[in-house]
């Protein structure tokens, strides 16, 4: 088709449609007759602006002049405007960071005591090592006592004696260069070290002993019935990868 002659025809349809609209609104009652732009009688005149409400009371009375610098709030934080006759409540006092928080109700840490208290009770023996019981552990624990925890270290990760030292013993690399560091220390090596597994038929912790007694430390104390007897007497639990 003919773009020119669809365009011809378009616009001819268009003017007879508006015609016949003209002509359908002339004959129609005067109740229904549509105004013509350019017919409104008051097309040009312009209604005065009402004037705008007032403001609220609480708002209005509020002073108008700027505060001094002492008395803005900081900046981007924005304050409140009280209703009139109400005091404005008291700012609340800053709260503690919830890291001092939970540093507030984290258990106290052994503290050490004198080597002579810690000898007194557990001389060195001389041996690989030396089996304890629970409340053995418990007493030397809260006295500082050295603690090694001889299982691996996903196990050790998701629980352990509070404070204890991860030394994986079937993880070979690791914990010789954890011995190795524990020597560098300089520790006392007649103190006595606490070692200590799943107990019952696990032998983890015996198996360091005898590592650490081939490097020197004199007396190791094996917690024959290692962490799940820990848990039983409720004793100070820690978690993650490292202490």
């Amino acid at each position: 088709m003919n773009l020119r002659r669809f365009l011809a025809e378009a616009v001819t349809l268009v003017g007879l449609a508006i015609a016949c609209a003209l002509v359908s609104n002339a004959f129609a009652g005067k109740e229904r007759q549509l105004p013509i732009p350019g017919s409104y009688q008051n097309a040009t005149k312009v209604s005065p602006r009402a004037d705008a409400s007032p403001l609220p009371a609480f708002i209005a009375e509020q002073p108008s002049a700027v505060p001094a610098a002492s008395d803005r709030a900081p900046t981007g934080v924005p304050q409140a405007i009280p209703a009139a006759g109400v005091a404005a409540a008291p700012r609340p006092a800053p709260t503690a960071p919830a890291s001092a928080a939970a540093a507030s109700t984290r258990p106290p840490e052994p503290k050490p005591v004198p080597a002579a208290e810690l000898l007194a009770r557990f001389p060195v023996h001389g041996q690989p090592y030396v089996e304890i019981p629970g409340d053995a552990a418990a007493w030397l624990h809260a006295r500082g006592a050295l603690f090694l925890d001889a299982r691996r270290t996903k196990d050790f990760a998701q629980g352990h004696v509070g404070g204890a030292r991860s030394f994986p013993v079937w993880e070979a690399a690791l914990v010789k260069e954890r011995v190795e560091g524990l020597v560098a220390e300089g520790r006392d090596q007649s103190l006595p070290v606490v070692l200590y597994c799943s107990g019952g038929e696990c032998e983890d912790s015996h198996m360091l002993a005898q590592t650490l007694f081939g490097a020197g430390f004199e007396n190791l104390l094996v917690y024959r019935d290692g962490f799940p007897d820990w848990m039983k007497q409720g004793g100070t639990v820690g978690s993650g990868a490292t202490e």
